[in-house]
């Protein structure tokens, strides 16, 4: 998780932000440190200046298939959106994750985006 953070601290401060821009966030690899959900507002808050910098209709989509990291981002959006109320949800299935980023999970380089095995193109 702190990659991701600090992915989107860095983001933020590039001249390039577009603060429009859906965000798709894949944590089904995440491990997630012990004390976690203890840890959440702290989170929410080290990433505010990110928020404010936000387009209001820009989505965060957040991918968690497995049950404890599902669990976990669940309780990350709503510390977020108690603090900056913008569009984030999160998702157990790739299809729902990409369409909430208005992405389409029938095109090929989308299709790429959540990892292949998890969209179910595998190659054999």
């Amino acid at each position: 998780m702190d990659q991701n953070i600090e992915t989107l601290l860095r983001y933020r401060s590039d001249p390039m932000f577009d603060g429009g821009q859906h965000i798709l966030l894949d944590v089904m690899d995440c491990r997630f440190p012990e004390g976690f959900f203890a840890e959440t507002a702290r989170l929410a808050n080290r990433l505010t200046s990110y928020y404010e910098a936000r387009d209001p209709r820009a989505r965060s989509s957040i991918f968690a298939p497995g049950k404890v990291n599902y669990g976990i981002c669940k309780l990350y959006r709503d510390a977020v959106q108690a603090k900056m109320p913008y569009p984030v949800d999160v998702f157990r299935d790739p299809e729902s994750a990409l369409l909430y980023a208005e992405l389409d999970p029938r095109d090929r380089e989308v299709q790429g985006l959540l990892g292949q095995i998890a969209l179910g193109f595998a190659s054999s």
